[in-house]
């Protein structure tokens, strides 16, 4: 009986742990500044909740994707998408486009995007303070 609590346990953890395509990523340090305007930082949230309901997306600058579909790679994922160029659209459904993502683990903590390195942007809490 413990056995299979433990294998059972053990089974879960993978959907427990969170994703790790997930945070603020963008494809050098400068464009991971809070600023707007168009630049590279993308927002994956594989989690994402809208009204109750699984809504996984990423955000980029005028492009907001909705993932349909999710589909392990070996190490990589592949997300197949609905994208739309505003978030008025994003949240209606319409004016969407279709295309396929892939999310891939890259060196030294940094992802790929569509086979371009990404590298995960600091949140505010984790950067140091000035004294």
């Amino acid at each position: 009986m413990i056995a299979a609590a433990g294998v059972i346990l053990f089974s879960m953890q993978p959907a427990l742990a969170a994703q790790p395509f997930d945070g603020l990523w963008a494809s050098t340090k400068k464009d991971c500044r809070d600023k707007d305007g168009p630049d590279s930082k993308t927002m994956i949230d594989l989690d994402n909740v809208i009204k109750g309901k699984p809504a996984p997306l990423i955000d980029r600058y005028e492009n907001h994707c909705r993932i349909d579909r999710r589909v392990p790679a070996g190490d990589a994922l592949v997300l197949s998408a609905t994208c739309f160029e505003f978030w008025d659209d994003y949240t209606k459904g319409t004016n969407g486009s279709t295309v396929t993502i892939r999310l891939a683990p890259g060196a030294n903590g940094t992802i790929k995007i569509d086979g371009k390195p990404y590298l995960r942007c600091k949140r505010k809490d984790e950067l140091p303070r000035a004294r």
